[in-house]
């Protein structure tokens, strides 16, 4: 038998949005719109949202959902050469999670400290908040300057313990079990989010929060401060989880016939609203802590972990019932983050299923020997140092994730019927056209980040349109060499542009949509042409960064120290990117982690006869009558 599918399209909705929504949902996105221009920031996050999340969300669950496999076995199925791709959003998966438990970790730790300590929060400031969660949560009372571990802290050992042990009955079964446990787990964090939120607008000085957080709108900051497009598209590329191999992994889950489009719509506006939403109730607490500490908000600690775990808290102990309103935060924190744990798992466990070595072992025994390996890996932050390497890690793999999502951008636009465009056109106008898409691009990116110069932004657009028209100047001669090679096609100019610049794309859209519902024609355009440059201009920027210093951020990341902290990350670069070119130059050695052909049919079969229960169960539903199917088309 086969993975089981998902018991409802509610439940898949809820784990998908489960495995978006977490910390960076709270702590990050009403700090961004903060510190960008309030409102002024909901333009690039909103573009970013309709060209960049939703057409990868739509990516991922509609490959995972039309090859019913993980990650590798879907860009295997492109070229098996692009096995390393899929591998290396894996392995960035999962070292994501083997930090995320530890965070949660600390929130599970929190939460019992409230009941052995229910008076830590009372009478102390935001600041003074987060350094006791720093001091005696995390442990980093004992740092020394250089910041490097000295120690092992007990307590948090025990506590990652008992949070692996929890993914491990969330996830050891099937998704039909994990779909069920995510309207719990993702239901109730919904709830709390209003009951925070309502209670929050109540507080004296939440109005002026509220104001800050949206009430402001300063349009400069999208001219001034450029960075602000690249936040932006960080945060819904992180925030959606997209090239962690979750969506692909959920995907593969579903009933092929289930509307991908639609559901990922669904998820990629879920996942931002609950975002919008938090920032009132972050931002209405923020003002009461304003009114209360006598300090403007600009000064407090409005984002990142001592947020939730500093001025939140204290703000919450001043009301009546105080440590109870605590303890409800910490208690949504761990249901937040418990969501995103497993999903992460889940991605790694769909990947093995679908290999050679492990399609027949049971399931619990795989999951089990990922979380014990996850929990191996978890106790280098459960260090006095644990925030550091978390922040450090972080980091790295989110610049190489930038970097996969522009690979499977390309593999879909470009790589995918690569092989029939070679046939019909020949290779010249196909390398002349990519060099030309790309190489402008790189040429711009080396102006707009190399040249020290306030015009340096209008001379790597010039320089991009310049190079871009006289490439495709020369893309259209060879174009129109292959027109008079080729009388009998009957080629004329826009044809060959077609065929070259759509064709392969399009053609991918329709095999797609021929499965798993309508994909909009303008999904396959933004796949080709607009992700793959965004993505490699934001990777680009984010190697370009500098610290406070004004050292490069890559290898100097908040001024660390090289060792252990830089070294770590710079190592799993090196890994990750290793394994992709391995992928890329040896692919037979990916092949034991996709299933034959014969017994992929097999597992595709028995998943099939799950699906077909649903179907046959919709198909039991009255059908509408002409009149009513007349009206619906009338009200779209």
């Amino acid at each position: 038998m086969g993975e089981a599918v998902w018991t409802s399209k509610l439940a898949f909705i809820f784990a998908s949005v489960g495995a978006a929504v977490g910390f960076g949902n709270v702590w990050r996105f009403p700090a961004l719109a903060y510190e960008y221009g309030g409102g002024a920031f909901f333009i690039p996050y909103l573009l970013a949202l309709f060209f960049i999340g939703i057409p990868l969300c739509i990516l991922e669950i509609g490959l995972g959902q039309y090859h019913q496999t993980g990650d590798v076995g879907v860009f295997g199925a492109i070229n098996p050469r692009l096995r390393g791709i899929g591998l290396t959003s894996i392995i960035c998966g999962y070292l994501v999670v083997t930090y995320y438990v530890p965070l949660i970790g600390w929130v599970v730790r929190a939460f019992f400290e409230s009941f052995s300590d229910p008076d830590a929060w009372d009478g102390i400031t935001g600041s003074q908040g987060w350094e006791y969660f720093t001091n005696n949560i995390m442990g980093m009372s004992t740092l020394g300057p250089d910041l490097r571990p000295t120690r092992l802290v007990g307590p948090n050992v025990g506590y990652l313990f008992l949070s692996w042990f929890i993914i491990f009955l969330c996830v050891a079964f099937d998704v039909s079990t994990t779909g069920r446990i995510t309207y719990f787990t993702m239901g109730l964090p919904v709830v709390t989010l209003f009951i925070f939120l309502v209670r929050a607008c109540t507080l004296e000085g939440a109005r002026d929060g509220i104001k800050a957080y949206i009430g402001v709108w300063d349009m400069s900051v999208l001219s001034e401060r450029p960075e602000v497009w690249s936040l932006a598209v960080s945060q819904i590329f992180f925030s959606v989880g997209v090239t962690f191999g979750i969506l692909t992994a959920y995907g593969a889950h579903c009933p092929r016939k289930w509307p991908a489009y639609h559901n990922s719509l669904l998820i990629c506006i879920a996942n931002s609203m609950y975002s919008f939403i938090a920032g009132f109730a972050v931002f209405a607490g923020l003002g009461y802590a304003s009114r209360i500490e006598e300090t403007p908000i600009d000064q407090l600690r409005f984002g990142g972990p001592a947020l939730l775990f500093g001025t939140y808290p204290t703000v919450l102990a001043t009301l009546p019932g105080g440590v109870h309103w605590i303890r409800l935060l910490f208690l949504t924190l761990f249901l937040l983050g418990i969501d995103s744990a497993f999903a992460l798992v889940e991605a790694v466990l769909t990947v093995m299923k679908n290999s050679t070595f492990a399609v027949n072992t049971p399931r619990i025994m795989i999951v089990g020997g990922t979380c014990i390996f996850g929990f191996a890996c978890g106790i280098l932050y459960c260090t006095d140092a644990g925030l550091i390497f978390l922040d450090v890690v972080d980091f790295y793999v989110n610049f190489i994730m930038l970097l996969v999502g522009f690979f499977e951008a390309v593999a879909c636009g470009w790589i995918y019927g690569l092989e029939d465009q070679m046939k019909k056109l020949g290779p010249a106008p196909l390398a002349s056209y990519f060099f030309t898409t790309f190489g402008s691009i790189i040429v711009a990116c080396a102006v707009w980040f190399g040249v020290k110069s306030d015009n340096a932004v209008w001379a790597g657009f010039v320089t991009l349109f310049v190079l871009y028209l006289v490439g495709m100047l020369v893309t259209c001669f060879l174009l129109m060499k292959v027109k008079s090679s080729q009388p009998e096609m009957g080629w004329t100019l826009p044809k060959l542009l077609y065929e070259l610049m759509l064709q392969n794309v399009m053609d991918h859209r329709n095999d797609l949509a021929a499965v798993i519902g309508r994909i909009p024609a303008i999904w396959a355009i933004l796949v080709k042409h607009v992700l793959p440059p965004i993505l490699f201009v934001c990777f680009v920027n984010l190697a370009n960064a500098k610290n406070d210093t004004g050292e490069p951020t890559f290898g100097h990341y908040e001024s660390f120290v090289f060792l252990p902290f830089q070294l770590l990350g710079i190592l799993i670069i090196a890994f990750v990117v290793l394994i992709a070119l391995v992928g890329a130059f040896i692919p037979h050695l990916y092949s034991c982690l996709e299933l034959p052909q014969e017994e992929e049919d097999d597992v595709k079969g028995s998943k099939k006869e799950e699906a077909d229960e649903f179907v046959d169960e919709q198909a039991e539903q009255p059908k509408p009558t002409a009149e009513e199917e007349m009206e619906v088309e009338v009200e779209a």
